[in-house]
């Protein structure tokens, strides 16, 4: 019998083995995004040191991003970029970046990561911030635009009133952390506005609730990094395997979706078909039937998610400017005294007279960023920005606290709280300055169709307080510039302040 095939030797064995590895590797070099960067004629923006296979990964912070990205921003410049074990990563330090890549590139950069914890564990991938660019989308951002968009929203200032009334009433003789009895208030009018009065009354304890925590641990969870969303398989893992908090984190969210997804949803149908609902967003588009049921729903349930804890960190880091800087808040009681007279709770129309208010407002939202690295972006397909290669698939994080901050733009005395610079009679260059009424809101078709409503809660509501009260730090609080911010997605700091009438 004729043997055709004779055994390897043990040299010819290794040689080919080796042979195979260096196939495997110069296959693997040559798809790097180095390699792709070369090919294309750009390089990858500077970053932390990357090493093979892990790439910036023990290079990059367990915590408060923010910090580490700003402290990069010093560091690397306007573009860094950072590979997080084969997953590319670009943090953009400043406004003309921004406005580059999320805006006059929209088509390109306007994806939202599909995280695997909190989108498929979770569960909250249904949630406009974090839906990809579709037909879906687009309809539920079209209810939002026609249901609480600028032509709109001076409708619902009899809920706004209520809710103000009742905000004042609970901080009348108050000494402590406001911030509870804000964000209490403002769940409960955002979720009359989308459910109506009859629902809320049955329901509303139960969804605030679950708004309130699941925002909070939604929060939580995107402030670091977790293995499971490099390593998706990982969700497959047992909930009681060592390690896996991912899993039991996972459990309770979903309980929560469940609630705020279709639990509202399902009584105001349920009252629609008694013939029983009152006034709301969600009763109103479900009679008209101009959007599908699905989106309608969705669209109505991220309202809250996406609108009270900023809302509510807003109004509270205005107290903490105001309790910092009394000079200023003396300034904007002068103002009403002067203005409306005192004791005079502003309407809508009145604040449109209170210049001074409006502009140490609009520091506060300069000076201390409610939410300073948004949502990130995510590229659908790769591109070249000033020389540097960006990835298909790449997480843009748009460093909205930094920008807001930067020299560049706001002058010297960026780090300083200084609402002169947005009274014209002081700074000359007034109308070059961005509207700060957008930046912190996000960029391009990603930018939140909730901020009219937002800003005009804020105003409102923070325009009460000072008509109303002095606002002190308690006895024994000393507040500083630079007070800790808990970390996570949304910026607060926990101070407690005396109202006084």
């Amino acid at each position: 019998m004729t043997t055709f095939f004779k055994p390897l030797s043990a040299t010819h064995a290794w040689a080919l083995g080796a042979i195979a590895v260096s196939f495997v590797a110069i296959r693997i070099a040559s798809n790097t995004n180095a390699a792709k960067a070369k090919r294309s004629g750009a390089s990858l923006a500077p970053g932390p040191k990357r090493w093979p296979f892990v790439g910036s990964v023990l290079k990059f912070p367990k915590s408060r991003w923010y910090e580490s990205f700003s402290s990069w921003a010093e560091e690397y410049g306007d573009v860094v970029y950072v590979d997080l074990m084969g997953i590319p990563m670009i943090v953009l330090n400043s406004l003309d970046a921004i406005h580059e890549l999320t805006e006059k590139r929209m088509h390109i950069h306007s994806n939202r990561p599909h995280t695997t914890l909190v989108c498929d564990i979770m569960g909250f991938g249904y949630t406009l911030t974090l839906k990809q660019p579709d037909k879906e989308l687009n309809e539920q951002r079209r209810i939002l635009q026609k249901a609480i968009g600028p032509r709109v929203v001076g409708e619902y200032d009899h809920f706004l009133n209520r809710g103000c009334s009742d905000l004042l009433q609970r901080l009348d003789g108050f000494s402590g952390e406001p911030f509870d009895h804000v964000l209490k208030v403002l769940g409960e009018l955002l979720t009359r506005l989308a459910y109506g009065n009859h629902v809320f009354d049955e329901y509303g304890a139960e969804l605030v609730k679950a708004n309130i925590e699941g925002v909070e641990l939604v929060s939580w969870v995107f402030s670091r990094l977790w293995v499971v969303d490099i390593i998706p398989l990982l969700r497959y893992v047992p909930a009681w395997f060592p390690g896996a908090t991912f899993q039991r984190i996972g459990i309770q969210a979903r309980a929560y979706v469940q609630i705020i997804r279709h639990g509202g949803f399902e009584k105001v149908k349920a009252a629609m078909a008694k013939g029983i609902a009152d006034e709301s967003i969600l009763s109103k588009y479900l009679m008209e039937e101009s959007a599908s049921e699905d989106n309608l729903r969705d669209a109505v349930a991220v309202m809250y998610a996406t609108g009270v804890d900023s809302t509510a960190t807003t109004i509270t880091n205005f107290l903490y400017a105001v309790a910092l800087y009394p000079e200023w808040q003396r300034k904007i009681h002068d103002e009403m005294d002067r203005e409306l007279g005192r004791g005079h709770v502003p309407t809508a129309e009145d604040i449109g007279k209170l210049n001074i208010f409006n502009a140490v407002m609009k520091e506060t939202l300069r000076w201390l960023a409610t939410v300073p690295l948004g949502v990130p972006h995510v590229s659908a397909k790769e591109d070249i920005f000033n020389g540097y290669y960006i990835p298909k698939g790449t997480m843009l994080h748009c460093n909205i606290g930094y920008v807001l901050r930067d020299k560049r733009i706001w002058g010297p005395d960026s780090l300083e709280f200084n609402p002169n610079r947005f009274l014209s009679k002081f700074n000359p260059t007034f109308d070059d300055l961005p509207d700060i009424w957008s930046v912190p809101f996000g960029f391009g078709r990603r930018i939140c169709p909730g901020r009219y409503i937002a800003q005009r809660i804020v105003l409102q509501y923070a325009s009460a307080i000072l008509a109303t009260y002095e606002v002190l730090p308690c006895e024994g609080e000393q507040l500083t510039p630079n007070e800790p911010f808990d970390d996570a997605a949304i910026r607060y700091t926990s101070i407690a302040f005396s109202m006084l009438v």
